[in-house]
């Protein structure tokens, strides 16, 4: 895929098609930590079914989800991700493919005011503190007590959210999720999970 290829073009691809428009260590890592098309799609049509969306992806990687989103939907997607390295390519690859209603941020999540966004997108992002099978990068380490502790945090902040607000698992346990959300549906064998809050 080269730059003359246009964003419908993009999203229309296949995984193998797409991922060819990062570098080879990156492609590598493609099936353990980056979002399937059709899982970003399916996860971006109930994220942005409100008008004015702002899409939060928590752990945003080389901004996949974030760029397949923005294409396939009318939300506002932001990334936020602790490597720098992933940011700068992300915010390259969205710029040389005019991807709209995108961002990526370097930030810790807990830097992040998550009533600034009213949806909420997690693949698991905090695994590797855990299993560093296919890690993304040397700094990685093992920490199942952090990997708690970031569950935790999150669990917290989505309980601190309005009702209404939005979110999509995919490949993540439940127990992130507060008693006050409702899961509206389930696909790809109880993977991709959508949760509304409503009490």
């Amino acid at each position: 895929m080269n730059a003359e290829h246009n964003e419908q073009e993009i999203f229309s691809s296949s995984d193998e098609e797409f991922n060819t428009i990062y570098p080879l260590k990156i492609q590598k890592l493609s099936s353990r930590h980056w979002t399937p098309i059709k899982v970003a799609k399916r996860a971006a049509e109930f994220l942005a079914e409100q008008k004015e969306a702002r899409i939060l992806d928590i752990g945003s990687g080389v901004g996949k989800f974030c760029m397949v989103g923005a294409i396939s939907s009318e939300g506002h997607f932001t990334g936020v991700e602790q490597r720098e390295a992933l940011v700068r390519l992300s915010n390259k690859i969205s710029r040389r493919f005019q991807i709209p209603r995108v961002e990526f941020i370097l930030a810790d999540i807990r830097s992040i005011d998550f009533k600034d966004y009213n949806a909420f997108y997690f693949f698991n992002s905090f695994e590797e503190n855990r299993d560093l099978t296919d890690s993304i990068d040397e700094d990685t380490r093992y920490d199942p007590s952090l990997y708690e502790a970031n569950n935790q945090y999150l669990y917290k902040q989505f309980d601190s959210l309005p009702m209404g607000t939005r979110i999509v698992t995919y490949c993540t346990l439940p127990d992130i999720i507060p008693e006050a959300y409702v899961k509206i549906r389930s696909e790809i064998k109880g993977k991709l999970n959508f949760w509304i809050k409503r009490h």
